[in-house]
């Protein structure tokens, strides 16, 4: 099978949609020969801030001398990137090799009634279990793709289970309250595994800690039990200061731009402190420092460009990611005006809520739609009439290419100091190529 056919295959599997429960991933693991048992686990859900809290860790265990498993989504390019060992991505031959070897043990579980066929994301993450274990990992940092409780990572038995921050997003799934999101988040709370959460709404922690207190384990909460400071930020990235029980004061610094990368490198931190007890896991401070310094986040605020004018890659895809992004560009950018946004959204997206926390920041927009997403696309010409109720110039474009390229003729012709790509990490992802190649 070459890669084009397995991601073909991959895509077949979609018709079957999220189905709830971990029957199938378990099924589909023990067939395998249960390789995520192979391996330690530290596991992440969240609303926003999973990939970079993912990030920093791996790069420190890394740095520390692990061999690191790192799996998150969604993917920007290709599904390659989902699954990677010590920083590299698996290569596109092991990866269809091993979805070609997968097929026979999906198609007799397809046949079985009591089990179903298993889900293109089930299927990945007993991919990434059974490619660490014959890569040698030892730790693996392990993301959930939508919610925690049912989510086909929830298999792991994690040596620290971490909260990042909970809003409201995907409430077609997850609920349609804040507690009812953050109970299916806490789903991967797990006994005997410490619980690290980030700052989150007094709803969402109350269900955070009441789920801890059932499962007898402790909690560690950042900005309480693990306070933490920002020092300072700027395009360059953000420096912070954390105080971890074990580790005591710290001062960080991480490329990851904003200060809501404070909160996720503390989160980080005081991960990287739960940790210190667990069997065989070892992490200097010398790691943490260079760890976190070497912590990379493709397309979350990333500056690609910088003459003649700053070029930022945003993936914000839901309000409170928004609302990040918006005081990000507050924050290190607010001598670089005007500026230019591509934007493009989701369907599923509360297109308003989010333009209403990136608009003070924009000078001109133009509304565009990635060639591909799940979900289907928002209509660019009711993003641009939006935007114009708020006071912003505003264009339609499409395909996305073509758009940022009238982004950046309009820059050229306002002589902008900025142009963003922002709403979507389906968007950025099609059109990163062209700074990065």
């Amino acid at each position: 099978m070459k890669y084009d056919a397995a991601v073909g295959y991959l895509s077949s599997l979609t018709r079957f949609g999220m189905k709830p429960g971990l029957e199938r991933t378990e099924a589909l693991l023990k067939a395998m020969g249960n390789p995520e048992h192979r391996m330690a686990h530290i596991h992440i859900a969240g609303t926003n801030g999973k990939g970079s809290v993912a990030s920093m860790l791996e790069s420190t265990l890394r740095e520390a001398g692990h061999t690191t498993g790192l799996f998150t989504s969604p993917h920007l390019r290709q599904y390659t990137e989902r699954i990677r060992v010590c920083g590299d991505e698996i290569p596109e031959r092991q990866f269809a090799e091993l979805i070609a070897e997968m097929v026979p043990d999906i198609e007799r579980l397809s046949e079985d009634d009591a089990i179903g066929t298993p889900t293109e994301f089930e299927v990945l993450t007993a991919a990434c279990f059974l490619w660490f274990m014959r890569s040698g990992v030892d730790v693996a940092v392990v993301e959930t793709g939508l919610g925690g409780t049912y989510d086909s990572t929830n298999v792991v038995r994690p040596k620290v289970s971490v909260i990042t921050h909970i809003a409201m997003d995907h409430m077609d799934r997850l609920g349609n309250t804040l507690a009812e999101v953050a109970a299916n988040k806490a789903g991967i709370i797990k006994r005997g595994a410490p619980v690290v959460t980030a700052p989150q709404d007094p709803e969402a922690m109350s269900v955070v800690m009441a789920k801890a207190r059932d499962e007898g384990t402790l909690v560690a909460a950042v900005g309480a039990d693990v306070p933490y400071e920002l020092v300072s930020v700027d395009l360059s990235g953000t420096t912070v200061e954390v105080d971890a029980p074990t580790l005591g004061r710290i001062r960080l610094h991480t490329p990851l731009v904003g200060r809501h990368q404070a909160m996720n490198c503390a989160t980080a931190v005081a991960a990287i402190d739960a940790l210190a007890g667990a069997r065989g896991i070892s992490l200097p401070l010398s790691a943490i420092c260079s760890g976190m310094e070497k912590a990379r986040h493709p397309g979350r605020f990333e500056v690609v460009q910088q003459l003649p004018y700053t070029v930022i890659l945003d993936g914000a895809h839901n309000p409170d990611g928004a609302a990040s992004l918006g005081t990000t560009l507050h924050d290190v950018a607010c001598g670089l005006r005007p500026r230019v946004m591509v934007f493009g959204a989701s369907r599923d997206k509360p297109v308003g809520e989010m333009l209403r926390w990136i608009a003070p920041e924009v000078d001109v927009i133009v509304a565009t739609a990635a060639s591909s997403t799940r979900m289907g696309t928002c209509d660019p010409h009711e993003v641009a009439g939006i935007a114009r109720e708020m006071g912003m110039e505003a264009h339609v474009v499409m395909p996305a290419l073509r758009a940022v390229e009238a982004g950046r003729e309009i820059a050229r012709k306002i002589d902008a100091k900025l142009l963003l790509v922002a709403g979507s990490l389906y968007l950025v992802g099609e059109v990163r190529g062209i700074w990065r190649g």
